[in-house]
């Protein structure tokens, strides 16, 4: 059990059990869960799919009443406030909450958000990820007030995606492709010479670092780890030529964080979808791998920007060949949904072989039909 689990139980108990209980000692009652009646949200008061299901009152000096509500994907109330104020723990999923004149906050599994007697705001799922919650309130006299649908404009994601202005790539954008391409193919000649070329035009060795440990995703281990000691090597070799390239930023540290849930918010904010599929729910070890570590924690360092690692997997899945060309389309289109344009796809084409031309010059034309 993890320490924000503990801490979740811990504030579940001094909610639900110290909240000027009765003195006297209640019986204990067991309530199936195939009693429980899940009913829709009132499209009046929620925008979206939304559900909940109410828990039995429990007996206080003020009845208590528990209930969880489920929000699908971009699911979410109107503009609310309850004249005593309302619990929030969020049990499953990413979602948002917003007080009425100040920021949307993300709000993921574990977070307790108390709202205040009569204080204006809205909460529900994420614009790509589904949320649950547990809201818990006095049963007496705690009148809900709804206000208007939360516009459109209010429900952009608070989680800070970077994305590429420029109709042009940077020369330091446009070695990436041909790098991953190298590491791929595990040409470690090739690898020597484009790490000395983006050495030349700027790229840092931390930026060098990021780069080919990005596609361990889809290249597996061993084609990264020797370009990594080419690397190492390639480096090495300068230092004793007196070549002192910098080091570059090194990554912000997060601290204790939850990178699955950071990582499903991640893929949606990139992909523009929601992120469970049907091959998730089928291999939740892929699911994790991909959300928990890659789009987790790689996406997570941020002393290589989200494009350049874009342009990284797609140079790996060029060099993969034809075979993986649904990946190719997906992170062509998250490439796009950065701001990748046509005139810089046809900068890459420049930067790769004419067999993975044609390929390319293919694939891009699909996703742009």
């Amino acid at each position: 059990m993890t320490i924000k689990t503990v801490k979740l139980f811990t504030l579940l108990y001094f909610l639900l059990f110290n909240l000027n209980l009765q003195a006297e000692i209640m019986d204990t009652q067991l309530t199936s869960s195939n009693t429980f009646i899940l009913q829709s949200a009132d499209s009046d008061h929620f925008t979206g799919k939304a559900a909940f299901i109410r828990y039995p009152l429990m007996p206080s000096h003020g009845d208590v009443a528990p209930a969880i509500v489920h929000f699908e994907p971009n699911g979410f109330t109107n503009w609310h406030a309850h004249s005593q104020g309302q619990y929030l723990i969020v049990i499953e999923g990413t979602g948002r909450f917003q007080q009425w004149g100040k920021p949307i906050q993300l709000i993921t599994q574990g977070d307790v958000v108390w709202i205040a007697p009569n204080v204006k705001h809205w909460h529900g799922a994420g614009e790509y990820t589904a949320m649950s919650h547990i809201a818990i309130s006095p049963a007496k006299d705690n009148m809900v007030t709804w206000m208007e649908k939360v516009q459109p404009e209010s429900v952009n994601n608070p989680i800070k995606i970077e994305t590429t202005n420029n109709q042009q790539l940077t020369a330091k954008q446009l070695v990436v492709v041909p790098l991953a391409i190298a590491v791929t193919e595990g040409d470690q000649i090739a690898v020597k010479k484009f790490i000395e070329q983006g050495l030349k035009i700027g790229l840092t060795v931390n930026e060098l670092k990021e780069l080919v440990s990005h596609q361990f995703a889809y290249i597996g281990a061993p084609k990264t780890l020797n370009a990594m000691i080419t690397l190492k090597t390639v480096l090495e070799e300068r230092i004793k030529q007196g070549i002192n390239d910098p080091q570059g930023s090194l990554p912000t540290q997060l601290g204790r964080v939850n990178y699955y849930e950071l990582g499903t918010q991640k893929l949606a904010q990139l992909t523009h979808r929601p992120t469970k599929t049907a091959i998730f729910d089928f291999a939740p070890a892929i699911d994790y791998a991909i959300k928990a570590q890659l789009f987790g924690y790689q996406f997570s360092r941020d002393n290589l920007g989200d494009f350049e690692r874009e342009l990284a997997t797609l140079g790996s899945l060029i060099g993969l060949g034809t075979s993986v060309n649904p990946q190719l389309r997906s992170h062509l289109t998250i490439l796009r949904n950065l701001g990748l344009t046509e005139t810089g796809i046809n900068q890459l084409i420049t930067q790769v072989s004419p067999k993975q031309f044609t390929n390319l010059h293919q694939v891009w034309n699909e996703i742009n039909k």
